[in-house]
């Protein structure tokens, strides 16, 4: 790897510095002869049958042979049973062979010493070793790994992908150079094994920063290997997710929706839409969930941000502002904000005065609070406004009176 150049100066030293053991590995499917293939470590039972029957345990070696093993004696016990005891008569290398074509190598070895017999080896145990992980995981460093984990379980071990981190351009590097670009994304969305290999002795996994993303919040379910930023501020709020996605040459709005974990039971589908910079664009999910090839499903752009609005997400302005009624919740706006969509406060608004009702709670306008969905906004009337009206009123029906008597005494007269 032309990037990340490690030494290893002590065996003791490198493995103190492993961040993470492993347990018994998780076969996702038996282990098959022909695939698995044996290094120092591996634990192997070695049987033969026919004109002679014995079998025997043994290791692969730090220099990769196995031995060969025959029985010379029966020693009897204190208890008075008969052990047989070998002698090794050989080592042969098998290293970087498969189970299968270790047995045959065995074979013809042991077809020296003995006629009409058959040879059979069962893996009993996998050798553990290390993997280095670099680059954009919770916890980078050295990890055991076994022969049957997969790069997605190696970076599992290591925490995880951070935020900022790629999942489609992870790079596994083997025996100094790239071996293979990762896509765990694809692997996800497929299935396909091919996308997500199992690792080797000494592999570096090295993960890179997302190159380009798009942010992703509203009704949406999130999705795990991605953070979430969840608010806790109110309940309703606890249902709404945000999330930087990586964004891919391409992709569009039902792509980075798929990546989010698709849309809840409560997203408003003719109110998505998408924030570029200043610009607004209005999508209507429904009608790209009826046909994905729809104008509606626009291509994303590196820096957008998607927003899945919920049913009924309503922010209530009331009093003295020129259109007073319900609005769209939007997330992370402001009281201010939402007096703007009113048409803004009257001539004769009390704006210090102003207030958010949420619940119970009520709050100042005059710090403008972020707004959360079914807040009231009130904006009452001016105090000394409202008394200069009675005087206005007052002094009217004065001169109404005035007038009334002075047109009386005249008439009198």
């Amino acid at each position: 790897m032309k990037k990340y150049k490690f030494t290893l100066l002590l065996t003791s030293f490198l493995f103190a510095q492993v961040g993470t053991e492993v347990g018994a590995p998780g076969l996702e499917k038996p282990v098959i002869s022909e695939e698995y293939i044996l290094m120092p470590g591996d634990k192997i039972l070695i049987t033969v049958t026919g004109s002679t029957n014995y079998s025997y345990n043994t290791d692969v070696t730090y220099e990769g042979k196995i031995t060969i093993n025959m029985p010379v004696a029966s020693l009897p016990t204190a208890q008075g049973v008969y052990v047989p005891q070998y002698d090794v008569v050989a080592a042969i290398p098998i290293y970087n062979l498969s189970l299968k074509f270790a047995r045959d190598s065995l074979t013809k070895v042991f077809l020296k010493y003995y006629r009409n017999i058959n040879v059979d080896i069962t893996l009993i145990g996998m050798r553990t070793f290390i993997v280095f992980v670099v680059g954009e995981v919770k916890n980078p460093g050295s990890v055991f790994a076994y022969p049957i984990d997969r790069v997605s379980e190696i970076i599992k071990r290591s925490g995880g992908i951070t935020s900022i981190g790629s999942r489609s351009k992870i790079e596994l590097n083997r025996e100094n150079q790239l071996y293979t670009i990762v896509d765990l994304e694809e692997f996800e969305r497929s299935g396909e094994l091919s996308g997500n290999p199992f690792v080797q002795d000494g592999d570096i996994i090295f993960v890179p920063k997302m190159e380009k993303s798009v942010i992703v919040k509203g009704a949406v379910f999130g999705k795990m290997g991605y953070e979430l930023r969840v608010s806790q501020l109110t309940a309703a709020m606890e249902r709404v997710s945000e999330g930087l996605y990586e964004l891919n040459p391409g992709e569009k709005v039902s792509d980075l929706i798929d990546k989010a974990g698709g849309v809840t039971p409560w997203a408003d589908l003719k109110s998505v839409y998408v924030q570029k910079g200043d610009k607004r664009i209005d999508i209507n999910f429904q009608e790209i969930l009826n046909n994905e090839n729809s104008e509606a499903n626009i291509e994303m752009q590196d820096g957008d941000v998607l927003i899945i609005p919920s049913v009924n997400a309503i922010v209530y302005v009331q009093g003295q502002v020129v259109n007073p009624g319900a609005f769209p919740f939007q997330p992370n706006l402001k009281a201010s904000d939402y007096i703007g969509f009113a048409g803004g406060p009257l001539a004769e608004a009390n704006m210090s005065g102003a207030y958010v009702l949420r619940g119970k709670k009520r709050m100042s306008v005059k710090k403008d609070p972020i707004i959360m969905e079914g807040d009231r906004i009130l904006v009452p009337r001016q105090v000394f406004k409202f008394w200069q009206d009675y005087v206005e009123i007052g002094s009217v029906a004065v001169s109404i009176l005035i007038s009334y008597l002075t047109l009386r005494a005249t008439t009198t007269k």
